[in-house]
């Protein structure tokens, strides 16, 4: 890895047909972005190489998911840009599983045949607010709540791996009485100390809307942080200009009595593509006028659940003034279940980071307990004070388990991967294979069940990651010594350091 070039470049959107006539002032422009995102397959199709018949099923894929309600289609062009020209045949490391992958901005952005699978093994909405709120506010823990500001379809670009299946729902709306009612609530309960504003998409709402809410969060005493919730940043970079952050700045603190308040952006990045020079200049521009960034990945199955490939992520994230916070399991939401890594894999990536990336570098890995549960911590013990002489890598793990919440539930056996049966799963991975191209490329993690819903056995389940000391310094790019392994202590190497440091320019600096 090139650690002095290490941006991921999109394509040059003027080779690129749909936009081959577009000037260089359009493409910045994120009013022309957005009128000019894809939406049909007849765009889509002039962005990236499809064949006939791949065509053929995003295409049935697209209008089921619109017949059901659904709005299931919509990229930027920036984003579309990340895209590899050919997503079926990514130019990807081989140290990454090259050979095996499709583009991750792909499997982000487009809904495939996978998107219509396994239809009993997640109900919809399973993260739904409604139980939980008073008008746009939805609270879950004592101390903070989500303001929703924006409806569903603000996003700038819609993730096809979104935990909320009604984030597409054509027909949801925030209104203004909403959003009041969560204000007053807000106001009423001094709890509350912290505020997530969020959708949809913070920053897809009108400059009043954004004004007006944070300069009534101004007003309230105790709440003391505010967060913004966005994927602008990393969908629609030239949409974060200095206009919108000073309204934010002064808008947050414009009838604040006492110290300010603190306001956080929350982005969401999955994949070391998605961080591009771009991004990183919007990053810039937010940490310039005093904002702190913090991001949430979702561990996806197909895109980033590889070793490498999450510390890559995380590395070039916080290299651009980003701060990895969350490592999220993928939620078990219908529609989005071959996205579903097993937990124990991700506990063990996140156990082998552990060293080898400074701890700034990792973010906390957690599930968001669906039906209320709140977030439980996953992160792998190196501890073993019960002296149970298990490793987490050494045996493979049940398919359930025992979860403790933050406010002393317990909920018993439950499973973070998806359901089916035999049948579902084979006809799955023949539908999936012969709309990629090969086999072996669609791997779904899932619980065999029989007609009964008997659990018979989980899939892929055969192998578990290894992690030698020498392969992990190899992929990480680390320079090594002869024993295949990075300095970790100067002093053993410290004659011929004092040799080199003679001949350096260090040597007579003053």
């Amino acid at each position: 890895m090139n650690r002095k070039d290490f941006f991921f470049k999109p394509r040059d959107f003027r080779s690129i047909d749909l936009w081959k006539d577009v000037t260089e002032e359009q493409w910045n422009d994120p009013l022309w972005q957005l009128k000019n995102s894809i939406h049909n397959v007849d765009q889509l199709k002039r962005v990236i190489k499809l064949s006939d018949y791949q065509e053929q099923e995003i295409r049935r894929v697209v209008d089921e998911l619109e017949r059901q309600g659904k709005d299931p289609l919509r990229i930027t062009p920036y984003y579309a840009s990340l895209m590899d020209e050919d997503p079926f045949h990514p130019d990807i490391p081989k140290e990454e599983k090259g050979s095996d992958r499709l583009d991750p901005i792909f499997w982000q952005s487009v809904p495939t045949p996978a998107n219509l699978m396994f239809p009993n093994t997640g109900r919809e909405a399973a993260m739904c607010e409604g139980s939980r709120s008073y008008g746009a506010a939805y609270q879950r823990y004592p101390n903070r709540v989500a303001l929703f500001v924006a409806q569903n379809t603000s996003c700038a670009a819609y993730c096809v791996h979104c935990q909320r299946a009604k984030s597409l729902d054509a027909t949801t709306d925030v209104n203004i009485e909403e959003i009041n009612k969560a204000l007053f609530y807000i106001n009423y309960n001094e709890n509350i100390e912290e505020v997530l504003v969020t959708g949809g998409d913070a920053l897809r709402v009108s400059k009043k809307r954004l004004q007006y809410v944070l300069e009534e969060l101004s007003k309230i005493d105790h709440v003391r942080v505010i967060r913004i919730a966005t994927r602008v940043p990393v969908v629609l970079p030239m949409a974060i200009t200095d206009e919108m952050l000073t309204l934010i700045k002064e808008s947050a603190n414009r009838y604040t009595k006492g110290p300010a308040k603190y306001v956080y952006f929350m982005t969401h990045v999955n994949h070391y593509r998605e961080i591009t020079a771009d991004f990183a200049a919007a990053i810039k521009r937010i940490n310039d006028h005093g904002f702190t960034v913090r991001n949430q990945t979702v561990f996806l199955n197909h895109v980033n659940d590889y070793f490498l490939t999450l510390a890559e992520t995380f590395r070039r994230m916080l290299w651009v003034g980003v701060h990895p916070y969350y490592l999220l399991q993928c939620h078990k939401e219908k529609g989005i279940v071959h996205f579903i890594a097993p937990i124990q894999v991700g506990q063990i990536y996140m156990k082998h980071l552990q060293g080898w990336l400074s701890g700034i570098y990792r973010p906390t890995y957690a599930v968001n307990i669906e039906g209320g549960g709140g977030k439980v911590l996953l992160m792998p013990l190196n501890f073993d004070n019960l002296n149970l002489n298990v490793k987490i890598d050494e045996k493979i793990s049940e398919s359930g388990a025992k979860v403790h919440t933050w406010d002393d539930k317990e909920i018993y056996d439950y499973e973070a991967l998806g359901r089916a049966t035999p049948q579902e799963y084979k006809e799955a991975i023949e539908i999936m294979d012969k709309f990629i191209g090969r086999k072996g490329v669609f791997v779904p993690k899932i619980i065999l069940v029989d007609e009964e819903g008997n659990r018979i056995e989980t899939t892929n389940r055969t192998k578990l990651p290894q992690f030698e000391k020498q392969k992990k310094a190899k992929l990480l790019g680390y320079k090594v010594d002869k024993n295949g392994m990075p300095i970790t202590n100067p002093a053993t190497i410290a004659s011929e350091l004092d040799q080199l440091y003679i001949k350096s320019e260090y040597k007579d600096k003053r």
